[in-house]
């Protein structure tokens, strides 16, 4: 080893020992870091779903599946790491699984994206310590699901990987249009979708059947979110149901609406046909990046494509506001790539360890993944995080 290699080793050694790690692990607890959290989500650029706004409202609408499990790396008395982690708790095929995840993510409700761990300036050093925090916690599987694709997260997923067995990185689609800085917006969409939504402004236009509106009073907006909610479950009524049928992920919908429009970061964009609301857009300003949390639409107006309507109008307000880009969410729906998005990919990190690990062994054998499906592992799971 070379004496400068020495003396790196010898200044990360010293960074390290230096490091004071804390683990909080109570929601009623939560709010005395929101100050020191979001100082430093604004210094790494965590998206608004990582912000404590957000964090703290999934906690208390879903603490009884999900208790918050978060990492607090200070150095010098300063917060330079936080893992905003969540355990959660069920039993398959009688054994425990203890799964961690980000909080806003893993409880098959609600989920959150674009999230990740925070580490000032990329430090190497604060994500060894909090993977090392992660090896204290009561963990048997990991999954950190639709995190920003970025060098933290990396690191953190080189770190899992030497210490547990860790699947390989999944990619996931987040597509994301670039709205052009003047002109028409609907530019940058599909000829075909461009004169789809072009007949139907006119159409409904000409006979003054149509109007827009932009909800973005605290109250009012959450009064649309519940309305939206209501609107989905009349929708998916008879195609399987609703998630918004659990009444804490209805709550929490019109809650971290109404959070959000409190800090002039959260509107609900509407398109009213003869006089009914016929479509809906959740939307939140998270910096230069205008986001489309949800959509909703009303299916007796599918001949004038309400969905179609609601994005020209709010991509229209985004353009006009000075954002640069319109964020449709993770997944590949076909109407993203219509409206002219790409995708930017997150990134999925799975690992086990302890019984599980073993049980993945096992299930791997001939004849056991058909035993373990019969078993309703699967279905066990999910009713315990949706009962």
């Amino acid at each position: 080893m070379t004496m400068e290699q020495m003396g790196k080793l010898d200044r990360s050694v010293r960074r390290r020992v230096e490091l004071n790690v804390q683990v909080v692990d109570r929601t009623e607890d939560v709010p005395s870091i929101q100050a020191e959290w979001e100082a430093l989500r604004k210094r790494c650029r965590g998206s608004i779903f990582s912000s404590f706004d957000w964090g703290i409202e999934w906690l208390r609408h879903f603490d009884r599946i999900a208790q918050p499990r978060i990492v607090m790396v200070e150095e010098d008395g300063e917060l330079v790491g936080l893992a905003p982690f969540t355990l959660m708790e069920h039993r398959a095929m009688g054994i425990r699984m203890r799964k961690l995840s980000m909080i806003g993510n893993g409880a098959g409700v609600a989920e959150l994206y674009d999230l990740g761990i925070m580490a000032l300036d990329e430090r190497e050093d604060v994500v060894d310590a909090i993977v090392d925090a992660m090896d204290e916690l009561e963990w048997n599987v990991l999954h950190l699901n639709e995190l920003r694709g970025d060098e933290v997260n990396r690191a953190l997923y080189r770190r899992v990987a030497e210490r547990w067995e860790t699947d390989e990185i999944v990619e996931i689609p987040c597509p994301r249009t670039d709205l052009p800085r003047q002109g028409d917006v609907l530019e940058v969409a599909s000829s075909r979708t461009r004169r789809t939504i072009r007949k139907a402004v006119e159409v409904l236009e000409r006979d003054s059947r149509v109007s827009y509106r932009t909800v973005d009073l605290p109250e009012e907006t959450a009064d649309a979110a519940e309305l939206y909610a209501l609107q989905h479950m009349e929708r998916w009524s008879e195609k399987g149901g609703s998630i918004f049928s659990n009444e804490n992920l209805s709550e929490f919908l019109r809650d971290v609406m109404r959070a959000t429009a409190e800090e002039g970061r959260g509107m609900i964009y509407e398109v009213w046909i003869d006089g009914t609301l016929a479509s809906q857009m959740l939307c939140l300003e998270d910096g230069d990046l205008m986001r489309a949390y949800r959509v909703g639409m009303n299916d007796r107006f599918a001949e004038f494509s309400p969905g179609n309507l609601v994005a020209h109008y709010a991509m229209r307000e985004a353009q006009e506001a000075g954002f640069i880009q319109f964020d449709f969410g993770a997944g590949p729906e076909e109407f993203k790539y219509r409206l002219g998005a790409k995708d930017v990919p997150l990134m999925r990190i799975q690992a086990k360890r302890g019984t599980v690990k073993a049980m993945a062994k096992i299930s791997s054998l001939p004849g056991m993944k058909r035993l373990v499906d019969r078993s309703g592992a699967r279905e066990q799971a999910l009713k315990a995080f949706h009962r």
